[in-house]
């Protein structure tokens, strides 16, 4: 999958686009907000359904890794912004 080095590869990478974003307002993180929020729709059109099924898989787990970090929060129900049922992760700002 060559396009895949086009996206956030790691959480790091994942958490630079929630930061951005964050600033103007409060969002809900599925994969899928990761994708809009981070400019990454057009790519993703490209992609055929099991690179993007793949990839949507891939960017839960990193969102998940931030939760285990303790960076976002899973919510406990799943969320719908146009990528199907998605885990939700709130963003806990620093203290």
């Amino acid at each position: 999958m060559g396009t895949e080095a086009s996206f956030p590869q790691t959480a790091k990478e994942v958490l630079t686009v929630i930061l951005a974003a964050e600033r103007s307002r409060k969002y809900v993180w599925t994969a899928g907000r990761v994708l809009i929020e981070g400019a990454f729709e057009g790519r993703w059109q490209a992609l055929d359904s099991h690179e993007k099924k793949t990839l949507l898989k891939n960017l839960t787990k990193l969102l998940e890794a931030l939760s285990d970090e303790g960076v976002l929060v899973l919510r406990p129900d799943l969320q719908s912004i146009g990528f199907g049922q998605e885990k939700g992760f709130d963003y806990i700002r620093p203290r």
